[in-house]
């Protein structure tokens, strides 16, 4: 018996407004609320919709889950007469010859439909790009809301009933941290090559301070080998020597070894050193570096960025010193190192030894040891394997040698070849990087 044309019509358009719905609620719990907010103010009557029915998601809920049930009870009516037709010549399951297999035939191929074109294919195609669809389609999805609202609210009244729920404060979400960092991460990937540059560094910045509470102090310290510091008894000419060496404002005094600590000289004491006593006609010779000191803060490694920055304001200090589980210097880290977190290294006429990134070849690469293993694998398309254990690609090697490395040597990994090309002491200081695919080349 071939199908009846209007009873064909109505199981498609039952089918398409399951898909509808189902589409619109991933969609809706998917969208970006600050994009959202952003189309609000941009004055387009869409974002407005789209930004009035988010303020609802109960009701919004409620009223796409009724749309979807009626669609599918129809489509379940429809399709049991339509099935039982084609497969077994009867308009009823019942009157089939074998009716439970005849039932259970057309639920699975029913189910089967209603999964596929109703549930999977529509929630992936809106959750790619959830507030355009929602946009693209506010004015009719405006529409049926409010045409379903009624029985939306008598199902809410009654769950809440049965539930014991109270109901929700509509209207008062507001926008994370989350929503914030989905927006740039999008933004990223929908802006051209020439509006990205042009935008780089305030999307980093953004991206920056969105990570910044999750930073701790182990993430951005001065490791405890490359601590420039002199010990409490030196002479004020070696300090002088000190500052002019590496151009640096700040200075770590210890007493006895780097364990101990006992604060810092800023570069403008001495000059102030040089210059008041002088113009007061008094002499300064025998001035010691103690009468210098600052003092510092003493923080756990996992300390966060965001205390320690509190702490410094709050204590007007300017230089922590971070310290392991047993009490050990790990670093330092300073106010700029900070700052740096949010908007990037900050280079001066000082700062001689910048990180190394040089390509040299097809895949093949020099870097600084303490480039930052996801960083490179991001930024270049590497493949160097990520651990808690480490952090940097000297670290990488150290894990993988269990010993400091000799200059020269030579690390496969499964499609990459680490060679350490500098150490100086116990530090590692250049390594390269070559893919084994270009490794003959």
């Amino acid at each position: 018996m071939d199908p009846d044309p209007a009873s064909l019509t109505l199981l498609l358009l039952s089918l398409l407004a399951s898909a509808f719905f189902s589409g619109m609620e991933i969609a809706y719990v998917s969208a970006n609320r600050l994009q959202a907010e952003l189309d609000r103010n941009s004055g387009g009557i869409a974002g407005r919709i789209v930004e009035h029915l988010l303020r609802r998601p109960e009701q919004f809920i409620a009223s796409m889950l009724v749309g979807n049930n009626l669609a599918l009870v129809i489509f379940g009516l429809e399709s049991g007469t339509l099935l039982g037709n084609l497969l077994f010549g009867v308009p009823e399951w019942e009157a089939a010859p074998s009716p439970l297999l005849a039932l259970a035939v057309q639920t699975g191929i029913a189910t089967l439909v209603v999964l596929i074109t109703a549930e999977f294919l529509p929630k992936s195609f809106f959750h790619g790009a959830p507030n355009r669809w929602l946009r693209v389609l506010s004015l009719p999805l405006v529409i049926i809301h409010y045409l379903l609202l009624a029985p939306a609210l008598v199902v809410l009244a009654l769950s809440r009933i049965f539930l014991g729920r109270k109901p929700d404060a509509e209207g008062e979400e507001q926008l994370g941290g989350v929503d914030l960092d989905h927006y740039v991460r999008s933004l990223n990937d929908r802006l051209d090559p020439e509006e990205e540059a042009e935008l780089d560094n305030e999307l980093q910045i953004l991206q920056n301070a969105l990570d910044f509470s999750n930073l701790k102090a182990r993430d951005c310290l001065v490791p405890r080998n490359e601590i420039v510091a002199v010990e409490v008894g030196s002479s004020l000419a070696e300090l002088e020597r000190c500052f002019s060496e590496t151009g640096l404002s700040k200075v770590v005094v210890f007493r006895g070894d780097i364990d101990h600590i006992v604060g810092y000289v800023h570069s403008k004491d001495l000059l102030r050193r040089a210059v008041l006593p002088a113009a007061e006609g008094q002499d300064s010779s025998g001035t010691d570096i103690a009468s210098f000191l600052h003092p510092t803060i003493i923080v756990p490694e996992p300390m966060g960025v965001q205390d320690i920055l509190a702490e410094f304001i709050r204590r007007r200090r300017h230089l922590a010193v971070v310290v392991d589980e047993y009490g050990g210097t790990s670093g330092i880290l300073t106010m700029e190192d900070i700052v740096e977190e949010l908007i990037g290294d900050i280079e001066d006429e000082h700062d001689n030894e910048a990180l190394v990134e040089m390509e040299l070849g097809p895949g093949h690469y020099r870097f600084s040891a303490r480039c930052e293993v996801d960083d490179l694998n991001a930024r270049f398309g590497l493949n160097l394997p990520e651990d808690e254990a480490y952090e940097t690609l000297g670290g990488l090697v150290l894990s993988l040698t269990e010993e400091i490395p000799d200059t020269g040597q030579r690390l496969d990994l499964e499609d990459i070849v680490l060679t350490v090309k500098r150490v100086d002491g116990a530090r590692i200081v250049l390594v390269e990087v070559l893919h084994s695919a270009h490794e003959s080349a």
